[in-house]
């Protein structure tokens, strides 16, 4: 596996590991981040205890980041690559449902409390997106119209009973 600077992945801790550790996860995203220290030498951080700068389109430690190597991470898990922070831009999660899935990426941080999407640099709005979204948004509307509809006739009906002098409803 080659590692590059800026290289973005996800790591999953194995089996072993997770029934050894009580919580492997805590205070650790699982979202890492290659890097070089100053002798040169390749590191992945973890983005838990940093911040993302959004000027140099990178994460930044806070000071209390852990830093792997890679040898030291393929002997607790695996690690799946997500995308290299030069070959992104930063969107709104509101804008990730313009683009496919395939350019899209979630780099929310601190177990999701820090939202941080991103897209492919050059990624085009995929129509076939566009179109899935609105596909779900009319059929969400649609069960709302049909609970709405049910809930204006049970409404209309205890109203009626009421009038007719039926208290024992439920309102």
């Amino acid at each position: 596996m080659e590692l590059k600077l800026n290289d973005v992945y996800r790591f999953v801790y194995n089996q072993e590991i997770l029934e050894k550790t009580h919580d492997p996860y805590w205070c650790f995203d699982g979202q890492l981040v290659v890097k070089q220290d100053k002798n040169g030498n390749i590191y992945l951080e973890d983005t838990y205890w940093g911040f993302y700068d959004k000027e140099n389109n990178t994460f930044k430690n806070m000071g209390y980041s852990k830093r792997f190597s890679l040898e030291e991470l393929l002997k607790q898990g695996q690690l799946f690559y997500k995308c290299n922070l030069d070959n992104v831009e930063i969107i709104s999660e509101y804008d990730t449902k313009y683009y496919a899935d395939e350019d899209i990426f979630d780099l929310s941080y601190q177990h999701g409390c820090k939202k941080l999407f991103v897209k492919r640099k050059g990624a085009q709005k995929s129509i076939t997106k566009m179109e899935s979204v609105l596909n779900k948004e009319i059929e969400s509307i649609e069960v709302e119209i049909r609970y709405l509809t049910w809930k204006l006739e049970k409404t209309k009906e205890n109203l009626e009973k009421l009038k007719n002098g039926d208290i024992n409803i439920y309102i």
